[in-house]
C-alpha cells in the first residue's frame, strides 16, 4: 500500500494591515492539520482575527533540526502544514527556507501562495524602471560600509530591508559611496502610519532625524545609477548628438562617427542604441 504523503503550504502573512490577507490563505490555514509559525503569539492574533482554530507549533531561526525532522515526519505520514512567517512571504529573507529545502529533499509537495511581501509593495510604488532588480534583504550587521560600497556598482535598482536602529547609519554609507542616487524609503508599509520618503542620501538623512522617524521598519528601494562613459564615449556621444541633431538616423550618424573617429561602425551603433534606452 502507498503512503499517501502531505504537503507544505507557503502561506504569506499581512505585512501590517490585517485586510491584506488572501481567502485562500485562510481558507489554507483552516484546512491544515497544523501551522507552523515564526511567532506562535504573533500569529495567534492573526489566527483569532479570522477565527482560524488550527494548532500552532514554532518555526524559527533557532528552531532545532530535530524540529525541522518532526515537521517532515509529519507530513510524510499524510499531515498538511501550513507554513507562515510574522509578515510578508516565508522564506523570503526568513527562515522558513530551511523547511522547505527539507520537504524537497523527501519529496514532500511545496505549494507557495501569493500574497504580501514588502519588497515587491515597496518596489511597485518606486517609480523606478524594474525590468531587472537585485534583492538584498538586510545588509550584514558588520562591515555595512563594505556592503553599501559594493551596491555601487550595482546599475538597477536594489531592495532591501532596514531596522530603524539603522537606517541613519545606512543613508551615511549611501550619501558616502552614492551620494547622486535616487531613494526610495518606505516606511510602515500598509499600516496607519505608512509614508514613502523620495530623494537622494543626504536630504532623506536630514528628514528622518529631523522628524524623529529612527521607529518603525523600512523598505528601501535604491534607484538605478547614472550611465559613465569613457572618454572616447563621450567623444562619439557629442557627434552623435549634433549628427542627430540634424536629422539623422541612428545608422547614418554611426557611419559618420565611425568614418570620422575610426572607431568601428558596431560599437558606436551599439552605443547609441544602448544611450537610447537609458
Amino acid at each position: 500500500m502507498v503512503k499517501i504523503k502531505g504537503k507544505l503550504y507557503i502561506c504569506p502573512s499581512p505585512i501590517g494591515n490585517l485586510e491584506d490577507f488572501t481567502f485562500r490563505a485562510v481558507r489554507v490555514l483552516k484546512e491544515a492539520d497544523l501551522i507552523a509559525a515564526e511567532d506562535t503569539r504573533h500569529t495567534r492574533k492573526l489566527l483569532a482575527h479570522y477565527e482560524i482554530r488550527t494548532p500552532v507549533t514554532s518555526f524559527h531561526q533557532h528552531s532545532s533540526p530535530k524540529q525541522t525532522e518532526k515537521l517532515v515526519s509529519a507530513m510524510l505520514a499524510g499531515k498538511n502544514i501550513a507554513l507562515i512567517s510574522d509578515a510578508g512571504t516565508p522564506a523570503i529573507s526568513d527562515p522558513g527556507q530551511v523547511l522547505i529545502k527539507a520537504c524537497i529533499d523527501q519529496g514532500i509537495e511545496v505549494d507557495p501562495l501569493p500574497g504580501p511581501c514588502a519588497a515587491v509593495t515597496a518596489l511597485s510604488a518606486s517609480g523606478f524602471p524594474l525590468a531587472s532588480f537585485t534583492f538584498k534583504g538586510f545588509l550584514p550587521r558588520k562591515g555595512l560600509d563594505n556592503a553599501v560600497a559594493a551596491l555601487a556598482a550595482v546599475q538597477h535598482p536594489v531592495v532591501l530591508y532596514e531596522s530603524p536602529r539603522r537606517i541613519v547609519a545606512l543613508l551615511g554609507a549611501f550619501g558616502k559611496h552614492m551620494p547622486d542616487r535616487e531613494i526610495m524609503l518606505a516606511r510602515e508599509l500598509t499600516k496607519v502610519h505608512q509614508q514613502l520618503l523620495r530623494g537622494r542620501a543626504e536630504d532623506l538623512l536630514a528628514q528622518v532625524e529631523a522628524e524623529n522617524l529612527e521607529r518603525g521598519e523600512y523598505t528601501v528601494v535604491l534607484g538605478p545609477g547614472q550611465e559613465r562613459f569613457t572618454p572616447a564615449e563621450r567623444d562619439v556621444l557629442t557627434l552623435a548628438q549634433q549628427f542627430l541633431g540634424e536629422g539623422m538616423s541612428v545608422r547614418d550618424a554611426a557611419d559618420k562617427i565611425s568614418g570620422e573617429t575610426g572607431v568601428p561602425r558596431r560599437e558606436i551603433y551599439q552605443l547609441l542604441i544602448k544611450k537610447k534606452d537609458t
